[in-house]
């Protein structure tokens, strides 16, 4: 659907350089994009950066909310240089047959090495359960390790990684339908801390460790968006050393945007 004439999909967003992967073992089945802000001689003069609540209405407030950290109107926004946060390589694949699914854009950044991800779903009745957990989880995490290594930088991953942590990521956690639900089951968890255990970390768990009421899945058959009865499917994994004072790049907080509909 990409190149369709009459979506015109791609050019939507001005000031932005933008990369797409999309499967070509099953049209329109899955896919990643990613928009880079342009920076440098492409950027517009006297133009500031735009704060991003600029882009969405007055967020609700849930159960536990974590207030965006925001600049005071009176600041200036921080200067930024334009090399650190323009891409020099963008990778589209992880070498694996699953490629041919569209699930990955990875960019390498003076800074690190971020990969915009679709973790694939384990399935209605779980059919790709085991292929999620024994092969895909074991080769993405071998892929950012070895990024890792050969950069000597850290690495990130985003994205809809379809799993539910832990209890506060799952409004009816401890349902007895949840042990058959993709993104729920015990084996998708493990697997899932088996990750965070070889080195990395959850950046909004880590700095939001007891807030409830935060996702980013809600059905829409059972209605579920307006009484937030929801999970948190999507996240941003971060190598450590990301939080330290003395990063190129500092995680400050990392936090979801109620009011942004399309889930």
């Amino acid at each position: 659907h990409l190149d369709d004439p009459k979506l015109k999909l791609r050019d939507q967003v001005e000031g932005y350089d933008e990369y797409w992967s999309c499967s070509t073992a099953k049209k329109g089945y899955s896919g990643t994009a990613v928009f880079v802000k342009q920076r440098g001689s492409k950027k517009k003069a006297g133009q500031k950066q735009t704060d991003i609540s600029s882009f969405f209405g007055k967020q609700s407030k849930v159960k536990g909310d974590v207030p965006a950290t925001k600049a005071k109107p009176d600041e200036e926004p921080a200067e930024i240089d334009p090399e650190l946060v323009t891409p020099t390589n963008v990778f589209f694949e992880i070498g694996k047959p699953i490629d041919n699914e569209g699930r990955t854009i990875t960019l390498e950044y003076p800074f690190a090495t971020i990969t915009n991800v679709y973790v694939p779903n384990s399935g209605q009745v779980l059919e790709r359960l085991d292929y999620r957990t024994k092969e895909w989880d074991k080769d993405f995490l071998a892929f950012n390790q070895q990024k890792e290594k050969e950069r000597g930088l850290p690495v990130i991953w985003l994205g809809d990684l379809n799993i539910a942590h832990k209890a506060y990521d799952v409004w009816n956690d401890g349902a007895k339908h949840l042990a058959k639900q993709a993104g729920v089951t015990e084996q998708e968890r493990v697997s899932f801390q088996e990750q965070l255990d070889a080195g990395y970390i959850d950046a909004f768990r880590k700095l939001h460790p007891e807030a409830k009421g935060h996702y980013s899945y809600w059905s829409m058959r059972a209605g579920n968006r307006e009484p937030n009865k929801g999970l948190r499917l999507d996240y941003f994994i971060c190598s450590p050393e990301l939080f330290s004072e003395d990063s190129k790049a500092i995680v400050r907080d990392s936090y979801m945007v109620p009011s942004c509909m399309g889930s």
